[in-house]
C-alpha cells in the first residue's frame, strides 16, 4: 500500500557579494564591454543534484481498519495489514556569481544550483493485529519493502533526470537581466519551471508502480501466507 504527497521548497537567490571585485579584475585584464567581462570573468555554472538515502521508521500501533482508511485505491473487500507512506520533496538552493553594470543596472550571472531530493518522512505500518505473530508480521513487512524499494529506485531516476534537464537548460551560459530584482525573479522561476514538471511526473510514476505491486495476485498471495493473514 502507499500514500504520496508532494512538497517543493525553493531557496532565495543571492547575488555575489564580490561582483565589484570580479569586475575590477576583468577591467585590469583589459577586457572591453560588459558582455565580454561577463563571459570571461564569471565562474562556471555548477549543477549538483543529490538523492538523500531512503530510510523509514516502522509503526505497529495502528489497526488494520485505520490502515485501510489511510490507503488509496483500495477495493471495498480489501483490508490493509501493512501500509507505506512517504513524502516526496525537493529542496533547491540557488546561488550566483554576478557582475552588475553600474551605469545601466544590468546584471549578468551564472547560477550555482544544488537540488536535494527526499522521500521523508517515510513510515512502514504493520497492523497491530499481526504485530505479535512472527510469520504474519514478516510477510507483511516483506511486501512493504517492495514499496520502499520503489521510492529508492525512482529517487535515483529523478536525480538523473533533474541533473540532465538543468544541464541542458543552463549549460555554461551567461544569463543577462535588466536588474538584480529581475535576476532573482527570473532565476527562481526558471529553475522551478524546469524541476516542477519532473517531480510531478516521477510522483505519477511512483503511484503507478505502487499500484502494480498491489496487484490482485500479490494481494491474494500475501493474504494466504501463514495460514491466512487475518483471522476473525
Amino acid at each position: 500500500m502507499r500514500a504520496l504527497t508532494l512538497a517543493v521548497v525553493l531557496a532565495s537567490f543571492a547575488l555575489c557579494a564580490g561582483c565589484d571585485a570580479v569586475q575590477s579584475v576583468a577591467a585590469r585584464a583589459g577586457i572591453a564591454g560588459f558582455e565580454a567581462r561577463c563571459e570571461t570573468s564569471l565562474p562556471a555554472t555548477r549543477i549538483e543534484v543529490v538523492a538523500t538515502p531512503v530510510v523509514y521508521t516502522t509503526d505497529r500501533t495502528r489497526s488494520w481498519r485505520e490502515l485501510t482508511a489511510m490507503g488509496e485505491d483500495m477495493a471495498p473487500t480489501q483490508r490493509a495489514v501493512g501500509l507505506t507512506t512517504a513524502k516526496l520533496g525537493d529542496t533547491v538552493a540557488v546561488e550566483t556569481a554576478g557582475i552588475e553594470d553600474h551605469s545601466t543596472g544590468r546584471v549578468c550571472v551564472r547560477p550555482s544550483v544544488r537540488v536535494e531530493l527526499t522521500a521523508t518522512p517515510m513510515t512502514v505500518y504493520i497492523g497491530r493485529e499481526i504485530a505479535g505473530d512472527h510469520c504474519r508480521d514478516a510477510a507483511a513487512l516483506e511486501h512493504e519493502q517492495k514499496h520502499v524499494a520503489v521510492y529508492r529506485e525512482e529517487l535515483a531516476h529523478i536525480a538523473t533526470d533533474v541533473r540532465a534537464t538543468l544541464a541542458a537548460a543552463y549549460g555554461n551560459r551567461v544569463l543577462y537581466y535588466k536588474s538584480r530584482a529581475e535576476a532573482k525573479r527570473a532565476t527562481d522561476a526558471g529553475i522551478s519551471a524546469e524541476i516542477g514538471p519532473l517531480v510531478d511526473r516521477i510522483a505519477g510514476q511512483i503511484k503507478a508502480r505502487q499500484r502494480e505491486i498491489d496487484s490482485p495476485e500479490e494481494y491474494a498471495r500475501v493474504s494466504a501466507v501463514c495460514g491466512g493473514m487475518m483471522r476473525e
